[in-house]
């Protein structure tokens, strides 16, 4: 799906007209138009506000803006559970998957390096797996139970400059 479709999908899941959507986003409606249409490409301060109203479109976004480095999973695996208590089983799959991993990491500088590169590879694409499932989880839990997602930013980072995390 093109940033376009992503943004009508999202427009229209608010049930909002180009206009109304487009002051929400304090652009011009035929501007919106255009980005709807891939016709032009969204602005900085557009895909600001899209990632700061949206999850799925932050998603979307910084798969477009990190090359991939920050996957948006709901592309890879578009049939994928959203209900919490799937993604938190998923998770948690994910989680002991990565322990292991982990665990099976040789560190040693004696141990022959291909051995030790490929454990280090199948720690990443497993962190990486972690990390996709957790993107998704934080902003399904945003949605179902209306948190905010800004406050809690700032009350993490305030936890971790005071030791607390």
């Amino acid at each position: 799906m093109s940033f376009g479709q992503a943004l009508r999908e999202l427009r229209l899941g608010r049930k909002m007209s180009q206009s109304e959507f487009a002051n929400l986003l304090s652009v011009d409606r035929s501007q919106l138009s255009r980005v709807e249409n891939n016709e032009r490409e969204a602005t900085l301060q557009m895909r600001q506000q899209l990632s700061r109203s949206s999850w799925r479109m932050a998603l979307i976004i910084a798969d477009e803006e990190t090359d991939g480095f920050i996957s948006n999973i709901l592309k890879d695996v578009p049939n994928l559970d959203l209900h919490p208590a799937a993604l938190k089983d998923l998770l948690l799959k994910e989680l002991d998957e990565a322990e292991v991993a982990l665990e099976a990491l040789v560190m040693a500088k004696h141990i022959d390096p291909e051995k030790r590169r490929q454990s280090a590879e199948r720690v990443y694409l497993e962190l990486r797996d972690v990390s996709q499932k957790v993107a998704v989880m934080q902003g399904v839990l945003e949605e179902e139970f209306g948190l905010d997602r800004k406050q809690l930013i700032k009350q993490h980072e305030a936890e971790v400059k005071r030791g607390d995390r």
